[in-house]
Parts: structure tokens; C-alpha cells; sequence
């Protein structure tokens, strides 16, 4: 089973911010899950580079700020996997993909 994805995706288009190398890229999202999201951006961020992310869910009043590593790059953006959530933000997102476009499974 190596390779194939843990948690379902959901299509999305939520503001976020990376934090990466004294830099701050601002991006949106292109889909999201429990494991981390595929941001859409032209910056190049290289593969196992530690960022940081943040973004508002909707039912939150603050940003989520957490870490996150680039696990691949594509020429419109970059997958990362989240690091450590709270589990708060964990509740938040789970709140958010209620929402939201399941996306078929990856073949």
C-alpha cells in the first residue's frame, strides 16, 4: 500500500501564508486534508524543506501557525504534510471539510 493516500481529500480555496526562509509566500489552496494540502504558487520551495503555515479555518478566531514539510513539487505548486496540529485545529478542519468537495481517490 505504499504511496497511496491515508486521509480523503477535499477541494478548497483557502488564503495561506508560507513561512520559509526569512520569506513570507503568499498562496491559496488547491485541496486539503487531514495530512496537509497542495498549494498553488510559481515559488519554488525544494523538497524536505521545513516550512511554517498559516491560515484561518472559518470556525476559528485565530490563524492556524504550523510546521509543515514540502513532499512534492509540480510546476503550479507544492504539497506539504503537516506537521503537529492541535487538536483544535484538527476539529476545525474536520468542521471545514464538511463543507467541502470530496475529491475522487488518487488512481
Amino acid at each position: 500500500m505504499t504511496g497511496r493516500r491515508v486521509h480523503e481529500r477535499y477541494h478548497c480555496d483557502l488564503a495561506v501564508t508560507v513561512l520559509f526562509d526569512e520569506r513570507a509566500i503568499s498562496t491559496t489552496t488547491d485541496n486539503i486534508s487531514l495530512g496537509g494540502m497542495y498549494l498553488l504558487t510559481d515559488e519554488k520551495v525544494a523538497y524536505g524543506s521545513e516550512v511554517k503555515l498559516r491560515f484561518r479555518l472559518p470556525s476559528m478566531k485565530e490563524d492556524t501557525i504550523c510546521p509543515a514539510v514540502v513532499r512534492w513539487n509540480k510546476p503550479e505548486g507544492i504539497g506539504v504534510q503537516f506537521g503537529s496540529l492541535r487538536a483544535l485545529d484538527v476539529w476545525a478542519l474536520n468542521q471545514y471539510f464538511k463543507t467541502l468537495e470530496k475529491l475522487p481517490p488518487a488512481p
